[in-house]
């Protein structure tokens, strides 16, 4: 299996998630490139780098979705995961919907409120953030979702990192600076700010496409 670039491995988790919403046994790059946007050569050069052979009629579901797995490292059993953070954005990430068919499960929440502990209500347990690290080893719980205010952000992502934690998925603000811990920035606001640059991006090249041919720069 070739090495695969850190673009392609971000379309292969994309990709991955949507074959697990899928009711259908085999897909083809066609359909892939209609529900992604992404184009069908670039489909089938992401898939080229899998152990997945396709077939006249597409490739076959449940054969991709264990590729891509394989290729990155995805095991098939579920990984635990905690939230961190239980104000309102944490506190809507509390229902299960959100991680059905996914690699997590949710086993604990955390929050610096006792009060906001016992009264939101969770089909998993709500400690204090004062049990972080017993319950971290405890339940050995290897990733969390960070949401809490961004002024406690960096000092709590420290204390994931020496528990052990193996990857945040920071809905805060705050830039983390940790070492030996994966970290995914999800803030809304980071992620409109990309969308508005790859925007401003296509918008220029659509521009520039349109220009007559002999006009000068």
């Amino acid at each position: 299996m070739r090495q695969i670039p850190e673009p392609t491995r971000k379309r292969l988790v994309l990709l991955a998630r949507l074959l697990a919403q899928q009711n259908t046994e085999s897909i083809t790059s066609v359909e892939i490139a209609r529900l992604t946007g992404w184009s069908q050569s670039l489909v089938r050069r992401d898939i080229l780098l899998l152990d997945c052979a396709g077939a006249s009629n597409g490739y076959r579901v449940t054969e991709l979705r264990a590729a891509i797995g394989g290729a990155l490292n995805i095991a098939s059993e579920q990984k635990s995961c905690c939230i961190v953070g239980l104000g309102r954005l944490g506190a809507a990430l509390l229902e299960n919907q959100f991680f059905e068919r996914s690699p997590f499960r949710i086993v604990a929440g955390f929050d610096a409120s006792v009060n906001r502990t016992e009264v939101l209500r969770s089909t998993f347990p709500l400690y204090p953030s004062s049990q972080l690290e017993s319950v971290i080893a405890r339940a050995r719980i290897e990733f969390a979702i960070l949401a809490v205010p961004d002024e406690n952000a960096q000092e709590m992502a420290e204390r994931l990192a020496r528990c052990g934690i193996r990857g945040i998925a920071n809905y805060t603000g705050t830039v983390l600076s940790l070492e030996g811990t994966a970290v995914e920035n999800a803030a809304p606001v980071m992620m409109l700010t990309s969308l508005l640059a790859q925007s401003e991006s296509t918008s220029r090249g659509a521009r520039t496409n349109d220009r007559n041919p002999h006009e000068t720069a």
